[in-house]
C-alpha cells in the first residue's frame, strides 16, 4: 500500500547522482548535468522529470542573502499555544503562512507547537510579527541570532547520501 504524499518508485544510484549534481549546482543545462551524471541527455531528461513528479524535487531556487540584501536580522522563535487548540492552532498556521517574514516553519511534538524562522528589520519590527501569534495566546520564545555558521546547504547532505548509496 503506498503511504499518500511519498513517491512511488525507489531511487537507484543514478538517480541519486541526479540530485546530488542538481544540489551542488541546479542552474545547469541539461546537457552539463547529463555529461556529470554519465547519462545521454534523453535519459537524464526522464528520469529528471521523475524525479519531480515523484517530489524528491520540491523546487529550483537560489540561494539569496537576504540579511545582506534588506539588512535583516534572523531569529528563531519557538511557539506553544497556551491553552492547546486545533481551532488556534489553525488560526495560527494561517497567520505563519501569511507572513513574508516567517521563512520556514515546522510543527513540532513536544513542549512546543512550531518552531519558526523569522527575519526582521528591528526588535519592534520582530515584535510586529509575533504580536498577531501572540493575541491568540501563543507563548513565543525567541533566540536572536548573532551569527550564521553555516547557511542551508543541502547540496552537502544530498553529496553525503550519494556516497552511502555508492
Amino acid at each position: 500500500m503506498e503511504t499518500p504524499g511519498k513517491p512511488k518508485t525507489k531511487l537507484d544510484r543514478l538517480d541519486i547522482r541526479i540530485l546530488a549534481a542538481i544540489a551542488a549546482r541546479g542552474r545547469q543545462t541539461m546537457t552539463e548535468l547529463s555529461k556529470s551524471v554519465g547519462l545521454s541527455v534523453s535519459p537524464c531528461t526522464a528520469r529528471l522529470e521523475r524525479l519531480e513528479s515523484d517530489q524528491y524535487i520540491a523546487g529550483y531556487h537560489a540561494d539569496i542573502d537576504v540579511e545582506r540584501l534588506a539588512d535583516l536580522s534572523l531569529y528563531y522563535v519557538t511557539v506553544a499555544i497556551t491553552p492547546y487548540s486545533a481551532e488556534t492552532a489553525r488560526k495560527i498556521e494561517a497567520l505563519i503562512a501569511e507572513s513574508p517574514y516567517i521563512v520556514y516553519a515546522d510543527a513540532l511534538f513536544g513542549a512546543h507547537d512550531y518552531l519558526l524562522c523569522v527575519y526582521a528589520r528591528s526588535t519592534q519590527h520582530y515584535y510586529e510579527i509575533v504580536q498577531p501569534l501572540v493575541d491568540l495566546h501563543a507563548d513565543c520564545e525567541t533566540w536572536p541570532v548573532s551569527r550564521r555558521i553555516v547557511r542551508p546547504q543541502i547540496h552537502r547532505l544530498v553529496a553525503q547520501l550519494k556516497r552511502e548509496f555508492g
